[in-house]
């Protein structure tokens, strides 16, 4: 790590009243949580949640290619 760098951290720390490993750690777990919930958690603006609400609440149309899908072995083993 370069001095500048380590010198910012320090000082964020100094000033949040935390030791640095805590300081970074603190950091380190927000960004973690930011990236999850990145993954977790979908937003729609009003129009597209009416939309997906719509679609859901509308019957599937299951064709050819899907019933042929639907049909295969499963590859899968799920844990129960």
């Amino acid at each position: 790590m370069d001095e500048e760098s380590k010198h910012r951290l320090t000082e964020a720390a100094r000033v949040s009243h935390l030791s640095l490993s805590t300081f970074v750690l603190q950091a380190a777990l927000q960004e973690a949580d930011r990236t999850l919930a990145d993954r977790e958690v979908i937003s729609l603006s009003p129009a597209a949640a009416e939309a997906f609400a719509q679609a859901l609440a509308r019957p599937a149309h299951v064709n050819e290619r899907l019933k042929a899908a639907l049909s295969r072995p499963t590859q899968i083993d799920w844990l129960d």
